[in-house]
């Protein structure tokens, strides 16, 4: 009897043990997946393997494409794994083909099932079905789609796991027009009962003049370095929780090729978002240590014991910067000169229309 209760002890204290160790394990790998989680910044229309090193270099960590060849997708899957980049590409000639198995290993970050349907009329249940399909097929893996505005007719909202918003102003529309559809988008998958589902932005990189449509633009450029910042952080400011950029190739060339001063600033604008990422996804908002009024926009995130303020003027106006960060306690980041004095309106202390100041503080 004594026997039988010692064992019992013991396989319950066993149990108990192992329990706790499954515990501690589960903690540690839920922390492993958020501290190496990658801040998405994608870029759209790849069309050879061989781009891949140049766009890795330029700091991007995800490709899209729109070519579906299985052929072509496995040798940009090699590729794309050989350099640690993710994938956003078209499932529909893979599944039920020789490469399905294989793709079960591609470094997809999502099957993308659809380029905006709501410009296309495509129905709820299509989506859907285009959504379980893959799913069943790759449930290892994410979905995603694109849609063109933040309301659609058609209530996509709870469909795909990552929900995109392209948008493209330049030179057409009001810049802040591009955050807002995130914000109407926002509000909607609240609605749709998933507030956490990840919200992608598609930012402009592109000349509409160099785009073929049924009925081409006569009228385009290609959109300033200060505009593209603006467009990224504004997405951002209004719930993007990852950034895709478009175009890379348009006729065939590639944008690094073609525009290279443009490339440049690209570049430049992903090497610094690549930072601000890292903030986000692994730094803490905290209450913002400068009271700033609108129309201006602020938010702080406190990461590694520092805090960074990031400060946006979403308007075609100028606006009062506060005094306060006119104090030696702020550093200006990602600027050519550090000194705010330079940064900014000597005289008056604005910010220019669509200005955005990136603040590091004790």
């Amino acid at each position: 009897m004594i026997f039988k209760t010692i064992k019992k002890y013991q396989s319950n204290l066993f149990h108990t043990y192992i329990s706790r160790c499954l515990f501690i394990l589960l903690i540690i790998s839920c922390i492993s997946v958020s501290a190496f989680a990658e801040f998405v910044l994608g870029i759209y229309n790849v069309t050879d393997e061989e781009d891949i090193p140049i766009i890795k270099q330029a700091g991007f960590n995800t490709i899209q494409t729109y070519k579906a060849n299985p052929e072509f997708l496995s040798r940009l899957a090699k590729k794309a794994k050989e350099y640690d980049m993710k994938l956003l590409i078209y499932p529909n000639k893979i599944i039920d083909s020789e490469y399905e198995n294989e793709a079960r290993n591609y470094p997809i970050k999502a099957w993308y099932i659809c380029d905006e349907p709501d410009i296309k009329h495509i129905s709820r249940e299509e989506m859907i079905n285009r959504d379980n399909i893959c799913k069943n097929t790759f449930p290892e893996h994410q979905t995603a789609f694109v849609i063109s505005r933040g309301k659609t007719k058609i209530p996509y909202y709870d469909i795909c796991d990552i929900l995109m918003i392209d948008g493209y102003p330049v030179p057409s529309k009001p810049l802040e027009s591009f955050g807002k559809k995130f914000a109407i988008a926002k509000q909607k998958l609240i609605e749709a009962g998933c507030p956490q589902k990840q919200l992608w932005a598609v930012v402009q990189i592109f000349d509409w003049k160099e785009i073929k449509l049924k009925k081409p633009r006569k009228h385009g450029r290609f959109p300033t370095k200060e505009e593209i910042r603006f467009m990224s952080y504004d997405a951002l400011f209004n719930g993007a929780t990852g950034l895709f950029y478009f175009t890379y190739t348009i006729k065939g060339v590639p944008l690094s090729s073609s525009k290279p001063k443009e490339w440049e600033y690209i570049s430049e604008i992903i090497q610094e978002l690549s930072f601000i990422g890292k903030i986000i996804d692994s730094g803490k908002e905290v209450k913002n240590i400068v009271d700033v009024k609108e129309p201006l926009k602020a938010k702080t995130y406190k990461y590694e014991g520092v805090k960074y303020i990031i400060v946006e003027n979403p308007t075609n106006e100028i606006q009062k910067l506060p005094k306060k960060f006119f104090n030696k306690k702020f550093e200006v980041l990602f600027e050519k000169s550090s000194n705010l004095e330079d940064i900014i309106s000597k005289n008056e202390r604005t910010l220019q229309p669509y200005q955005v100041i990136v603040f590091k503080t004790k």
